[in-house]
């Protein structure tokens, strides 16, 4: 027990050295609720890493790794390479990454909550009425089948998402990770590598040359992806998915059926628009689609090493109420 109350108070402690900081005009100085040790240890560690409720302003507290909304949406023309084409990353003089994914949850407008959830969330109305938020699909929208449906909800109580025990992510996950993603593509290679700094040290492969996917797959967590540029978008078709991770930070649910079209736009110097299908015969009923805009961040990346830097270690190796689950079943992936 005390062990466990020394690794949230720590936790409390980086996550408050580590969360970004408004200005002095939007700054609210809030004392940090610590959990108490008799509450479950899911509600306390949901009190430090998603905090709840909203802050002066009426609005989601941050949480590590995600950026404050701009106060403008930046207009400058988007970097073009030799060809005119808009670059989605970096360009000779410049470094950053992009963060961020707006509202939150990732890929919806919490517009039912299920019982017991403790993911953090934007109020519904406030997202939805943001101009500066990308038009997610509502939670009441999303076409599960119903064991999926029971299953998001499960996931909902818990959060033991595989990402923060340093398993790689795909999809959603992988593009909008905490500190900041960076596209890198080789022309000569005909590839785009998408390195995201948080979580593990992975990376995905796009393909650029014009290839198909190859038949009988061995699923994987990023799976294989294919690319080509429609104007100044990139669209990756993605199929060949294990079921050990989440595609997106929420939970929603998926088999080994899932395929996934991404498109990437940089609308502006500052912007990135990330739209994604969800197509999963498996989960869903039809398809659904969502995205999230991201802000281009300046500065060099840094090592981020999960095993080290891993701020839920309970939710990784177990201890008290969690050594009895039974982590091989897929409500637990």
């Amino acid at each position: 027990m005390k062990l466990r109350t020394l690794a949230l108070a720590c936790t409390a402690i980086l996550l408050q050295a580590c969360s970004p900081q408004q200005d002095n005009q939007d700054a609210v100085v809030q004392q940090t609720e610590q959990p108490r040790s008799d509450q479950p240890l899911a509600q306390q560690t949901a009190q430090i890493l998603q905090p709840g409720g909203l802050d002066a302003n009426g609005r989601q507290p941050l949480s590590a790794g995600s950026s404050p909304r701009p106060r403008k949406v930046d207009d400058t023309p988007p970097p073009r390479d030799a060809n005119g084409r808009a670059v989605l990353g970096s360009v000779p003089g410049q470094v950053g990454s992009w963060e961020g994914f707006g509202s939150r949850p990732m890929l919806r407008f919490l517009d039912e909550i299920p019982p017991g959830s403790i993911i953090a969330y934007t109020p519904a109305e406030e997202a939805m009425n943001d101009p500066n938020n990308f038009p997610k699909i509502r939670e009441s929208e999303i076409p599960y089948q119903p064991w999926a449906k029971e299953l998001f909800a499960a996931r909902s109580r818990t959060r033991f998402e595989p990402y923060v025990r340093c398993k790689p992510s795909p999809g959603p996950r992988e593009v909008a990770t905490a500190y900041g993603t960076q596209f890198v593509e080789f022309p000569d290679m005909q590839k785009m590598y998408i390195f995201p700094t948080g979580g593990p040290r992975h990376y995905r492969e796009i393909w650029l040359d014009g290839r198909g996917h190859p038949e009988n797959l061995k699923p994987t967590y990023h799976g294989h992806s294919i690319g080509h540029w429609e104007g100044d978008t990139l669209v990756v078709d993605t199929v060949g998915f294990n079921e050990k991770m989440w595609f997106d930070s929420d939970g929603s649910p998926h088999t080994n059926q899932l395929h996934l079209v991404e498109k990437f736009t940089r609308i502006s110097l500052g912007r990135l628009k990330y739209e994604v299908t969800v197509d999963d015969p498996g989960a869903y009923t039809s398809t659904w689609s969502s995205g999230f805009y991201m802000d281009w961040t300046p500065g060099e990346s840094f090592q981020f090493v999960c095993q080290d830097e891993n701020l839920a270690s309970e939710l990784m190796v177990g201890s008290g109420e969690y050594d009895s689950i039974d982590r091989s079943q897929p409500i637990f992936p």
